[in-house]
């Protein structure tokens, strides 16, 4: 079966990236077909102490909009159990965009320090989404950033705005015994678009 152009591009650029790494190129000399929206995350209104006091895991799902669904339909080969997703959904050291390893990284002020402990998208069942689990590795979060994704950029999926919104099951966090300690009461914006660099503010309240 022929290739369409895009998705000959895209294979390409996922090796450009491969072999970038190999070569050990600079990391702003790097292409990359995917990017992230920012999470902000702050007391909500109701509260006058921090909610996020013992977060170990915050866990956060997103729906897909139109755009990312047309564009996960048109190459199911860069879904996550496609051929070439788990060079973008899985950790650096195989070689592709490494967004499990990626979204923790210091790419933004005020990012909270943080691991991966599971990216699972789920594009059959339900709304289309994507959900990220934290695991966070130094005890702030009031006021601090985590970065969702991945999220195919605006030139991989061949539109002006690729969206994500969140989710009906709402941002929440986690204390180490796995008890749910908050959950978001507001959220603003609710929609946002790959790398548009504004935040999602996340208000919570202890759960």
């Amino acid at each position: 079966m022929l290739c369409s152009p895009k998705m000959t591009a895209l294979r390409l650029a996922l090796s450009v990236v491969a072999l970038s790494l190999f070569a050990g190129c600079a990391e702003d000399e790097r292409i990359f077909t995917n990017g992230y929206v920012k999470l902000r995350f702050v007391r909500g209104e109701s509260q006058t102490t921090n909610p996020y006091v013992s977060t170990t895991r915050v866990t956060v799902s997103m729906d897909y909009q139109t755009c990312l669904q047309d564009y996960y339909d048109a190459d199911p080969d860069q879904r996550q159990d496609g051929r070439d997703g788990e060079l973008v959904f899985g950790p650096a050291d195989l070689g592709g965009e490494g967004w499990q390893d990626r979204l923790c990284e210091d790419l933004e002020s005020s990012q909270a320090a943080c691991s991966i402990n599971k990216i699972t998208q789920e594009l059959e069942m339900g709304i289309p989404h994507i959900t990220v689990e934290y695991d966070l590795t130094a005890p702030e979060l009031e006021g601090r950033v985590l970065l969702f994704g991945p999220l195919p950029t605006s030139e991989t999926a061949d539109c002006a705005d690729p969206e994500v919104r969140v989710s009906s099951s709402l941002p929440s966090g986690y204390n180490g015994p796995g008890d749910q300690i908050w959950i978001a009461e507001n959220i603003s914006p609710t929609k946002a678009y790959t790398n548009q660099g504004g935040d999602i503010v996340i208000k919570s309240k202890v759960n």
